[in-house]
């Protein structure tokens, strides 16, 4: 799939069929997520992936689920035959830039803005994206009860767990929530400056930059490498 086309279909999915997700293509998932870019390749990202059956019951309760349901909404997390759970060691930080060849560089405890959970992020966004390159579906949700996660999965205390990504295949009766609409890249995106105009540079004054009129850029083929570790428990279909 042309990498324009995932990030077009990329949607948030809080229903599944409960359609097992094949090996492989977990494999190529779970890939894609271990290439995230991090502070000075301090690779401080890990992923739990978890799919027993009975702690992933677990884990929709430590995300409050029983209160989804209770809303009125169908199952979430329950519904979604992967969970995987992003997080974060700060400390992995800490020690690749006391190293010899970051000697130079500002420690972390200087960071106006934390790394970690920069590339946090970027890992949570190489799920998600992998999962449409794969045609699955996935969604993201926080932790009620992180404490009771930890407890279950084992996460140790000084890696913190940023959420939940649940992975499978929306259910055919799945609707999106909310009735907002995406912001327009011109209402999103400053050219040169805060407000700047896209032609002149200069602000403009209704705060838009003309972004309609930038060009297109090419289209590219995703691919999926991986050379780091991740923590999982799955069968040859899950």
């Amino acid at each position: 799939m042309e990498f324009a086309e995932v990030v077009r279909r990329r949607r948030m999915v809080r229903r599944y069929d409960g359609s097992p997700v094949p090996a492989d293509a977990l494999a190529r998932v779970l890939d894609a997520a271990s290439r995230a870019p991090s502070a000075g390749f301090s690779q401080g990202q890990s992923l739990v992936c978890v799919t027993d059956a009975a702690t992933r019951q677990a884990i929709a309760r430590c995300c409050d689920e029983p209160a989804h349901r209770a809303a009125g909404r169908p199952p979430w997390l329950s519904s979604a035959p992967v969970h995987l759970v992003p997080c974060v060691d700060e400390g992995a930080y800490h020690e690749r830039y006391a190293e010899a060849d970051k000697a130079a560089s500002r420690p972390p405890a200087s960071w106006e803005v934390p790394f970690w959970w920069v590339d946090g992020g970027a890992t949570l966004m190489l799920l998600l994206l992998a999962a449409v390159d794969e045609g699955l579906d996935a969604g993201f949700v926080d932790i009620a009860d992180r404490a009771g996660l930890r407890a279950h999965l084992g996460i140790p205390e000084e890696v913190v767990p940023l959420g939940v990504v649940t992975l499978g295949t929306r259910h055919p009766d799945e609707r999106p929530v909310g009735s907002s609409q995406r912001r327009s890249r011109r209402d999103a995106v400053h050219r040169e400056r805060w407000g700047g105009d896209r032609a002149t540079g200069r602000a403009d004054p209704q705060g838009r930059g003309r972004l309609d009129q930038w060009p297109r850029g090419a289209k590219s083929s995703s691919t999926v490498v991986s050379s780091r570790p991740v923590s999982t428990a799955t069968s040859r279909t899950v």
